[in-house]
């Protein structure tokens, strides 16, 4: 998929990072559900000015913050 951010790191998977459209649209939810859940919480790191995601990450903590 073009423009996903990839972090590189030795000995580190590459893991690609999503912004929120892509966030949004993997969920099936809309672009500011993404930004509610940042508010409260939701993984990322900002990279080139914009806020970027790991999907491992989110599944993560969507599933201890909603089980």
């Amino acid at each position: 998929m073009s423009g996903q951010l990839y972090a590189l790191r030795a000995g580190v998977s590459i893991e690609p990072w999503w912004n929120k459209a892509q966030v949004a649209s993997h969920y099936g939810r809309s672009t500011r559900w993404v930004e509610l859940m940042a508010h409260k919480g939701l993984p990322s790191r900002m990279i080139g000015g914009r806020r970027a995601y790991r999907l491992s990450d989110v599944d993560v903590w969507l599933a201890e913050t909603f089980g």
